[in-house]
């Protein structure tokens, strides 16, 4: 029978010691992140230590609390791959900030609703605030602008596409609804469209240009002939820092083409909406005002904890039309003077993942952050003087978004054999723990992709990274 005194004696006594125990092990992680530019990147388990953890199943009896935190240590936590490593150069990943962790600390502690407005009212205004200003930034009115804080990029882009259907499309036309997206979109959109129902006819790739970007032409003409054959065109993806090249698509004209034919016109934003904190760099995103959404992920290049991403819309009362619904049993902590969270997107409960965000900006303040995305953009500029600088390297994608893509194409060498070879590079250098990059393939090229958000990164780390590159590749085709 259970024993409920018995229950809360022993989460008081576990309580006590989980406190002293996690005091050490946050003392401990932030010595090795003091230290992390001397750690390997890559620290795996190896496939016995795979093979052992495997072993451990759901018991019916409870363990020691210790001896279980000690395994979660030693399997998981100390046998990944370090993302925050200044030399990781790969994916779309960045510094963490403190003020991001003591807020997702205190955000999990307190672990505060925040589906509701009214379970902590001083929470929901951070979160408007905080919507305010990056809708603001993207050139919306504050006034009637919204948005709402969500786990990732890729339910913030499926709770635009949400809103966008709403919007746009009657239920009973939805078999004739088409969507149009870049070849360079992210996956996650075609993601999004497929999870809500859409076929593969009614998701239209557009070409891009030889700088990645939308061809605009292409898009118009793709919507004339969709609307011509009686299909319905009702929403238009255009990309700020695309993941593979950082590319930036033409917003301005992706957004007169939207008006012309009534697209919502959303903006995927997730990785290179924080430019707009730039003034230097914020004229690239130009256009970004005619959209109707924004993603944004504050997980990337604002270096906050995952999750933190922002579904922006221009209108308010189009995120109310998608996501509404009035349940008998949430009308006593339902808001009159704020718009609950539930109302705004898929989510009821949910985290306040705005107060790590929030933790930052005001221990930061804006112009902090300013120098470090205009330091980060720099970074990239200088890989690709480093890379000018030695034979037999050729440049794929010039900067963008702090991103570029390269390959090391020695002459007389087949398409194949240099495919080949680039994968053999990046396999080395990551191989060594020295640096993790990854490649990625454009235009039918191996390309090796740094993407050089992370304001720790120093131009020493970039400049050892290229020349390491560079001796693996004169080493690997001195055998060939």
């Amino acid at each position: 029978m259970f024993d409920r005194f018995q229950f809360d004696k022993k989460n008081e006594n576990e309580r006590e010691r989980q406190l002293e125990s996690l005091q050490k092990r946050l003392y401990e992680a932030i010595a090795a992140h003091n230290n992390i530019r001397e750690a390997q990147i890559s620290h795996l388990p190896t496939e016995e230590e795979i093979k052992e953890f495997e072993k451990i199943n759901i018991p019916k009896v409870g363990r020691n609390a210790i001896e279980v935190e000690e395994e979660l240590m030693n399997y998981v936590f100390n046998k990944q791959i370090l993302a925050q490593h200044p030399r990781f150069f790969s994916f779309v990943s960045s510094a963490v900030s403190p003020y991001s962790i003591a807020g997702s600390i205190l955000t999990d502690i307190f672990n505060a609703n925040a589906g509701s407005f009214n379970m902590s009212p001083c929470g929901g205004i951070i979160e408007e605030k905080i919507c305010a200003w990056m809708g603001s930034l993207a050139g919306y009115k504050a006034d009637t602008c919204s948005g709402i804080f969500l786990s990732g990029g890729s339910i913030s882009t499926m709770s635009a596409i949400i809103a966008a259907r709403t919007n746009k499309l009657n239920e009973f036309d939805f078999p004739k609804g088409v969507a149009y997206l870049s070849e360079q979109a992210h996956s996650s959109v075609r993601k999004a469209l497929r999870m809500l129902g859409f076929r593969n006819d009614q998701v239209i790739i557009i070409d891009t240009d030889d700088d990645y970007k939308m061809d605009v032409k292409s898009l118009e003409e793709a919507i004339i002939k969709d609307k011509e054959e009686g299909r319905i065109p009702f929403l238009v993806v255009g990309t700020l820092g695309t993941t593979n090249t950082g590319s930036i698509d033409p917003l301005s004209e992706i957004g007169d083409i939207a008006k012309k034919y009534n697209l919502w016109f959303h903006v995927d934003g997730a990785y290179g909406a924080s430019s707009l904190i730039s003034k230097k760099h914020r004229n690239s995103s130009s256009g970004i005002e005619k959209s109707d959404s924004l993603t944004w992920d504050s997980h990337k290049w604002l270096m906050q904890t995952y999750s933190c991403s922002t579904l922006l819309v221009k209108n308010k009362q189009t995120l109310l039309d998608a996501f509404v619904e009035h349940p008998e049993y949430l009308e006593d902590v339902s808001s009159t003077d704020h718009i609950d969270g539930w109302d705004k997107g898929p989510e009821m409960s949910r985290p306040n993942r705005a107060i790590k965000l929030w933790f930052t900006l005001q221990a930061t303040g804006t112009n902090l952050l300013e120098e470090m995305i205009d330091y980060t953009f720099n970074n990239a500029i200088i890989v690709e003087n480093e890379l000018n600088k030695r034979k037999n390297w050729e440049i794929i994608s010039k900067p963008s978004c702090g991103t570029i893509n390269f390959r090391y194409a020695k002459e007389g060498m087949s398409p194949e054999e240099l495919n080949e070879l680039n994968l053999d590079i990046t396999k080395e250098i990551n191989e060594s723990g020295f640096a993790y990059i990854v490649t990625t393939t454009l235009k039918g090229k191996k390309a090796i992709r740094m993407c050089m958000i992370n304001v720790n990164s120093t131009e020493e780390d970039i400049i050892s990274t290229i020349d390491l590159l560079d001796k693996i590749a004169i080493r690997l085709t001195s055998k060939i």
